[in-house]
């Protein structure tokens, strides 16, 4: 089984992203169409699913209306490209590679487990601490020029090269 752990702020948006959003009408504008194509290429090409590891994943709640509507947003930006969310990391300290390790830990069949974590917040010495600094895609959210920031092509190869081997 192929999987990526998603992180979205800094793999589906920038901060010069935002920049270029900022005069738009549009009530959600968080999510870069740009980005959702570079992820659905991973994902249909190398048939991943997608566990959810970012903060978004606690906006799922429905008794709590303006974050549960963040939710259903990124849902329906997802589904644009025919993605959707198997499973979300459990929250642990709010730290991503070990929420990453336990859902794998936690699989029946964790050996036959492939994956990636597209990742702007954690650097590879923080992955390495458990051992799967390979897995990750770095991404960045702070730069200058839209094309540096989000998910990348260079991204999409190396994310494609892993779960493809």
């Amino acid at each position: 089984m192929n999987i990526i752990f998603l992180d979205i702020d800094g793999v589906l948006n920038s901060s010069p992203y935002f920049k270029s959003m900022k005069d738009t009408d549009e009530t959600y504008n968080e999510i870069s169409d740009f980005h959702l194509k570079k992820l659905a290429e991973i994902y249909h090409t190398c048939n991943a699913e997608i566990v959810l590891s970012s903060t978004w994943r606690n906006l799922d709640n429905p008794s709590n209306k303006v974050c549960y509507q963040m939710y259903e947003y990124l849902l329906k930006s997802l589904a644009k490209y025919d993605i959707k969310i198997m499973s979300k990391t459990p929250t642990i300290h709010m730290n991503r590679p070990l929420e990453i390790i336990t859902w794998v830990n936690n699989q029946i069949d964790k050996e036959d487990i492939k994956f990636v974590s597209l990742d702007d917040d954690f650097s590879v010495e923080d992955y390495a601490q458990y051992g799967i600094e390979d897995r990750l895609i770095h991404t960045k959210f702070f730069c200058n020029d839209i094309s540096e920031g989000g998910l990348q092509q260079e991204h999409v190869d190396r994310a494609m090269k892993i779960l493809m081997n």
